[in-house]
């Protein structure tokens, strides 16, 4: 019997009683984007730097699931530690179904499963018709992850700052990246705000940060995750500037 996702909330709540999995950052971890080119990142080998490479993109086509899943190689060292990111493109007018839901949960766990991977990170600007079914498919694939592995998210910035619905939500993930760059017309009124405010309004934004390379950075408070993403392939000289603009 498939448990309907309004059920799952309080279940999960004594889930996480029991057997928290919510991840405790160590002082502030830098971990970088690896989007779909061919990367080398064997240069962080003795660096404390996390992978979050894109495992694959779901598009949903009506009611169909297209999964194009990485195709460019990715080269790392052996000990970095990788998250498995798993973008998901939609029709904005098209809300996320039931059967959709459940695909697109069985393409995460498997993406889950890849060698070396320690997270699962789910990047999806979901339309406000979609939120729903997206904090369902987030509660379902909370309970359908192997135990103890952490469940991140993207957020758009503006979610985290003009908008409530994630703190509503109570979305049962160990971290939200709001990300702080490509924001648009009201990305300088976010900036500004961020700035005298000193943080953003949704208490389930605070524990990480996304920013680009290429753009002025947001310092968070210490013990915030930092992920970067980069426009072209990473090198030891954009990992360092990246460094220089926000320190671990």
């Amino acid at each position: 019997m498939r448990v309907p996702c309004e059920w799952l909330l309080p279940l999960i709540a004594l889930i996480a009683a029991g057997d928290s999995v919510a991840f405790v950052p160590a002082p502030r971890r830098v971990h970088l984007w690896a989007w779909e080119r061919q990367e080398d990142l064997r240069f962080l080998e003795g660096h404390d730097v996390g992978v979050a490479f894109l495992a694959s993109t779901l598009r949903l086509d009506g009611s169909r699931v297209v999964e194009f899943p990485r195709r460019q190689p990715l080269r790392v060292a052996a000990e970095t530690q990788l998250t498995a990111v798993v973008r998901i493109e939609a029709d904005p007018r098209a809300p996320l179904d039931e059967s959709q839901r459940s695909e697109v949960i069985g393409r995460i766990v498997a993406a889950a499963k890849a060698p070396n991977v320690r997270r699962v990170q789910v990047d999806f600007d979901a339309a406000r018709s979609q939120r729903h079914g997206y904090a369902c498919l987030l509660r379902e694939l909370r309970t359908s992850l192997p135990p103890g592995m952490p469940l991140s998210m993207t957020a758009l910035a503006s979610w985290c700052m003009f908008d409530r619905w994630i703190d509503e939500a109570r979305l049962p993930v160990d971290e939200v990246v709001p990300m702080v760059f490509a924001m648009g017309r009201g990305g300088a009124d976010l900036r500004s705000r961020l700035s005298s405010e000193g943080d953003f309004r949704a208490r389930a934004c605070r524990s990480a940060v996304g920013l680009a390379t290429w753009e002025p950075a947001h310092d968070p408070p210490p013990g915030r995750n930092v992920y970067w993403f980069h426009d072209e392939a990473w090198t030891a000289t954009s990992f360092r500037h990246a460094l220089a603009k926000v320190p671990p």
